[in-house]
């Protein structure tokens, strides 16, 4: 979400000024999202991880009982 240092507010994208700029004082913005922290793409993969193995435990549960 953009935010203009100057006015302290947050703006939506369709509220900003034509080039990305802030509608009260014209200061160019920042609007690309931020980057998602690598311990967040960790946990994915740690819960992908422990999902798709118990997933593997549940189908040979399911072939043992048959």
């Amino acid at each position: 979400m953009p935010t203009c240092e100057d006015c302290d507010h947050y703006w939506r994208p369709v509220e900003l000024g034509e080039g990305g700029t802030c509608p009260t004082c014209d200061q160019a913005l920042d609007t690309t999202p931020p980057k998602a922290p690598w311990h967040f793409k960790l946990l994915v993969l740690s819960v992908t991880l422990y999902l798709g193995w118990r997933a593997v435990q549940g189908i040979a549960w399911v072939i043992q009982r048959i």
